[in-house]
């Protein structure tokens, strides 16, 4: 049984295959599911290993081809939370519009949201005459944990964990 969100976003999906004459198949069906069913961050390799470990046949190719995909037509959204590190993703749906915080020393991730970046947001898009469809923020730096410990990500501790924290203003 899906949810009425899955429903939303197979269909925008199809939509968008179609729309694009791309191919529909039900191994980019399956990785879409994967996403739907990720709450974190996550990149493609480890959604491809996620995928194959529960039994899947779907090829490395086409995990990393569905994510473009999905990433094109709005379903996830694909950071680079550090360079030289691979494009960490995320779904769209069932999920509020927030930004990141990036500890450069243990690779925390600290999501946030506030009323007004978006403001500023759409102020900016306005006064430009500018259409947006959607924004993103990181904001990189020591969290406070680094700083009062003096850990780093060579030690192990917090290595890439993610805090969700919701402030509005």
């Amino acid at each position: 049984m899906y949810s009425i969100a899955e429903k939303r976003a197979k269909e925008k999906f199809t939509e968008f295959l179609r729309g694009g004459s791309y191919r529909i198949t039900p191994e980019r069906f399956e990785v879409l599911a994967a996403v739907l069913r990720t709450d974190d961050h996550f990149d493609a390799e480890t959604l491809y290993l996620m995928l194959r470990g529960s039994g899947s046949k779907v090829s490395r190719a086409t995990v990393y081809k569905t994510l473009a995909l999905l990433h094109e037509c709005g379903l996830v959204v694909r950071h680079m939370f550090s360079p030289g590190e691979f494009a960490q993703y995320e779904k769209t749906i069932d999920r509020p519009m927030h930004d990141h915080m990036v500890c450069t020393r243990c690779n925390r991730i600290i999501e946030f949201d506030n009323r007004s970046v978006v403001y500023l947001q759409k102020q900016l898009a306005h006064l430009h005459d500018f259409e947006s469809s959607y924004h993103t923020l990181q904001i990189f730096g020591v969290c406070g944990d680094c700083r009062r410990t003096r850990h780093s990500a060579k030690n192990g501790t917090k290595n890439g964990t993610s805090l969700k924290v919701t402030s509005v203003d």
